[in-house]
């Protein structure tokens, strides 16, 4: 047993101690868990891609800005913290190769921060495809000019739609089971004339076949178009909208919440057709993108083998 100068000794001892380090652990300052950006540093002309903010601490009001256009990002739970992500691409129509901004903003601590990265987008061949169509669809009547010209202007507004909430998720569900017979950035040509670039991918669908939705979203727009023919475009929020052209039948209207994989109509002969078919179009933030390779992979694949930067350590 220690006698009592023993114990007193010790006891001194300990408080000398503890004056000596608790100070400095109480006046530790905590570090800031790391936020990073991650981003392709290249890529196809016309395939989508996703970017992605993330942190172990919140962070609010992130966007982010590719081709001229703002793309306000949702805020979730995911990567052990929070997360963003945005769905990108590149239109083979109006994009060229070379180096192209991608900005990240967002709100953290109360600070906001601007991350500017770049990513070189690269030169990639689509083949030409003939195709034999009414010649009142290359050679439209004069009197259905105003008609077509109203139809683009709806048209572009609906794929100007920009919502916060994320309703895509990947992979998305097949419209329609059938092959695809036409793909993305085919450059055609009808009945001998040049036109412009496949926008979308085209299903193998008959007439009356049940058309699905890929994702989740809000009927911004429906109508029976000249070239389009009875179409319906779908915001999934973050600049994502999808159109459906060529259908028979219309089963849902503007304002209308679509679950994943709804009907939303059926298939069709309508607009500028050379036979019955689907044809599903893929937007991003105003970007026409392949929609294909994306019914074969998910967020997680995308980001695999991308460059990640580290915006606060």
């Amino acid at each position: 047993m220690p006698s009592k100068l023993g114990k007193f000794i010790l006891n001194v001892c300990l408080r000398i101690i503890l004056l000596i380090i608790l100070p400095g652990l109480l006046c530790v300052t905590p570090v800031h868990a790391a936020t990073s950006v991650t981003f392709p540093e290249s890529w196809d002309i016309g395939q989508a891609f996703v970017v992605a903010l993330s942190s172990h601490t919140p962070f609010t009001e992130p966007s982010v800005t590719w081709q001229n256009r703002v793309v306000s990002l949702d805020v979730e739970p995911g990567r052990e913290g929070y997360v963003s992500y945005a769905l990108l691409g590149s239109y083979v129509r109006d994009v060229r190769a070379g180096n192209y901004p991608l900005v990240f903003d967002f709100i953290q601590d109360d600070h906001h921060f601007r991350v500017k990265c770049t990513v070189n987008l690269k030169a990639k061949k689509y083949p030409e495809e003939h195709l034999k169509v009414a010649d009142k669809m290359v050679n439209p009547p004069a009197a259905e000019a105003a008609r077509i010209k109203k139809e683009a202007q709806l048209a572009a507004a609906a794929r100007r739609t920009m919502t916060v909430k994320r309703r895509w998720t990947t992979p998305p569900a097949r419209p329609v089971p059938g092959i695809f017979t036409s793909r993305y950035g085919f450059r055609r040509v009808y009945n001998g004339v040049p036109g412009g670039y496949h926008g979308g991918t085209d299903f193998r669908a008959a007439v009356g076949a049940p058309v699905r939705s890929p994702f989740a979203g809000t009927v911004i727009l429906t109508g029976d178009h000249y070239y389009a023919g009875k179409s319906v475009y779908l915001d999934s929020g973050n600049g994502v909208i999808s159109l459906f052209f060529h259908m028979s039948e219309i089963g849902v209207k503007k304002g209308d919440f679509i679950e994943k994989g709804q009907l939303i109509g059926k298939s069709g002969a309508t607009g500028r057709i050379t036979g019955p078919h689907l044809h599903y179009g893929l937007s991003l933030a105003g970007q026409y993108v392949d929609a294909a390779p994306l019914f074969e992979t998910s967020v997680t694949a995308l980001l695999k083998g991308m460059k990640t930067e580290i915006v606060r350590p």
